[in-house]
């Protein structure tokens, strides 16, 4: 499979994730993409290395903007930097504050990149979770 029609599919595969996981919620509780830039898949896990996991945590602005990218967990710097790159490229569509989309979230991303070898194949997983923002009380 070309590399560029692959990471298309990845693309798509997960952004149509979210897509889902928007609709079966009911509500909109997670912000929509509007600009979404994948990883570059570190050339290092393709000679022989075959996994790579990256955390990361970051705010998003009811602007759609993305705000404090910080690294929380990696087990590589080639992938760490490929992710950061990434993740602070990307961009929500604005929305209106309520009271399940407050005026900035905090979201942590995990992204796991593998090679199967069984397949001979280039994967990547990604999945969400919406952290708690701690206000500091006013003294």
């Amino acid at each position: 499979m070309n590399v560029k029609v692959f990471w298309g599919v990845v693309r798509v595969i997960g952004l149509c994730a979210l897509i889902i996981g928007a609709a079966s919620a009911g509500e909109r509780t997670h912000p929509q993409f509007d600009r979404y830039v994948s990883p570059a898949y570190p050339s290092g896990l393709r000679g022989g290395k075959a996994f790579s996991s990256v955390r990361v945590n970051y705010d998003i602005h009811h602007d759609g903007s993305v705000r404090n990218v910080m690294l929380v967990e990696q087990t590589d710097q080639q992938s760490a930097n490929a992710t950061l790159s990434a993740v602070k490229r990307w961009r929500f569509k604005p929305w209106k504050v309520s009271a399940d989309m407050p005026a900035e979230i905090g979201e942590s991303v995990h992204i796991i990149f593998d090679q199967e070898r069984r397949e001979r194949r280039l994967r990547m997983l990604l999945s969400w979770e919406r952290r708690k923002l701690f206000e500091v009380p006013n003294e």
